[in-house]
C-alpha cells in the first residue's frame, strides 16, 4: 500500500514535467487552474494509497486539510509483554547500553528463579564501545558469572536479537566482539540453555543495572540471596 502511494507521486512529478515539456517544446498553453486541480488529484490518490505509521503534527494535519487532503494512520496494536519465568532452575537477563554510540558502555544483567526472585546482579563499565560491544560483553559476564556460582541456566533474556542471532547460527557479527562472543558461545556449547529475544520493556532490570555502570563507572556485583553450591543449583554451570 506505501509503495503504491510512491508510485502515484512519481506519476504526479511526471505529469509535472508533461506539462512543462509541453509549454516549452510544443507551445501548449495550459490553464494555472487546470494544472493545480491535476496535483490536486494526484496528491489526493497519492494519500488515498498511502499507511503512515506514525500520527503527524497538528500543523502538518491542518494544513494537508486547509487542501482538501486527508491521510491515513495504520491503528496501533496492543501486545501485551512480560517477564517470562524459567520453567526449571534459573533464567538470566542481560543488557547493554552505549552513550553515544561509540560512547561510554556498560552491561547489566541478574539470575532469577521461577517466582521471580532475583538470586544475583552485576553492573559492569567497560570504557568506550558501541552497543554491540557492550550486548556482548554483558552476556560474556552473566555467562561467567553463573558458572563461577555454580549456577544452572534453563534460558537467557536479551533484546539484542542481533546478538542472539549471531549465537544461535554460530557466526560472529563483527570482529570487534570476537574476544567476548567465543567465551559466550563456549559457555553455551553442550547444553540445553534457551536463547529468547524479549522486549526492552520486559528486560527493565537489566537495563537500568547498565546505565547504572555507565553512571558510576565501576564494576559491582550484588549477592542478594546466600546458597552453597549444593543441588538443586547443580553439579555444573550450564549442565
Amino acid at each position: 500500500m506505501y509503495n503504491d502511494g510512491l508510485v502515484t507521486i512519481h506519476d504526479s512529478s511526471h505529469e509535472l514535467w508533461k506539462y512543462r515539456c509541453a509549454v516549452r517544446f510544443d507551445q501548449q498553453q495550459r490553464r494555472p487552474a487546470d494544472i493545480i486541480r491535476s496535483i490536486n488529484l494526484h496528491i489526493g490518490l497519492a494519500l488515498g494509497k498511502m499507511m503512515f505509521k506514525t500520527d503527524h503534527s497538528l500543523a502538518t494535519y491542518q494544513i494537508l486539510h486547509s487542501y482538501g487532503f486527508t491521510y491515513h494512520i495504520a491503528a496501533k496494536r496492543m501486545k501485551l509483554v512480560c517477564w517470562i519465568p524459567p520453567l526449571v532452575d534459573f533464567c538470566l537477563n542481560v543488557d547493554g547500553a552505549s552513550k553515544g554510540n561509540p560512547g561510554f558502555c556498560g552491561g547489566g544483567g541478574c539470575i532469577r528463579d521461577k517466582r521471580g526472585t532475583i538470586l544475583l546482579a552485576f553492573a559492569n563499565f567497560y570504557g568506550v564501545g558501541n552497543n554491540i560491544i557492550a550486548e556482548t560483553r554483558a552476556l560474556c559476564d552473566g555467562l561467567r558469572l553463573a558458572h563461577f556460582l555454580v549456577v544452572r541456566l534453563s534460558a537467557i533474556y536479551s533484546d539484542s536479537s542481533t546478538l542472539l542471532y549471531s549465537i544461535q547460527q554460530g557466526k560472529c557479527s563483527n570482529w570487534h566482539i570476537q574476544r567476548w562472543w567465543r567465551p559466550a558461545r563456549d559457555l553455551l556449547q553442550g547444553n540445553a540453555t534457551i536463547l529468547s529475544h524479549v522486549f526492552r520493556e520486559t528486560n527493565q532490570v537489566a537495563d537500568r543495572l547498565a546505565n547504572h555502570a555507565i553512571s558510576s563507572m565501576c564494576n559491582e556485583s550484588f549477592l542478594l540471596v546466600e546458597w552453597d553450591h549444593s543441588p538443586p543449583l547443580g553439579e555444573g554451570a550450564l549442565s
